[in-house]
């Protein structure tokens, strides 16, 4: 589901006075905003790993190993 679509499936919960309180979303909306946001997560994380490993050109192979394991632990979490 794209993030238009995402923000189309919304509804609004209105107080007496009609202003916005609240906002509803279907569950399958929700897995889609749910899965996004963590796929952002994802990408910031790998972001970051990259800025990490080009800041020092030098790392050996084992640090870098260590890095992306890291990585990798932080993901499933």
């Amino acid at each position: 589901m794209s993030a238009n679509a995402i923000l189309e499936a919304v509804q609004f919960v209105v107080d007496r006075q009609g202003q916005q309180t609240a906002v509803l979303l279907d569950l399958q909306t929700w897995d889609s905003l749910r899965y996004l946001l963590e796929e952002m997560a994802e990408d910031e994380r790998l972001g970051q790993l990259m800025l990490a490993v080009e800041a020092d050109e030098k790392f050996v192979r084992e640090t870098t190993q260590q890095l992306y394991q890291t990585y990798l632990t932080d993901a499933e979490a």
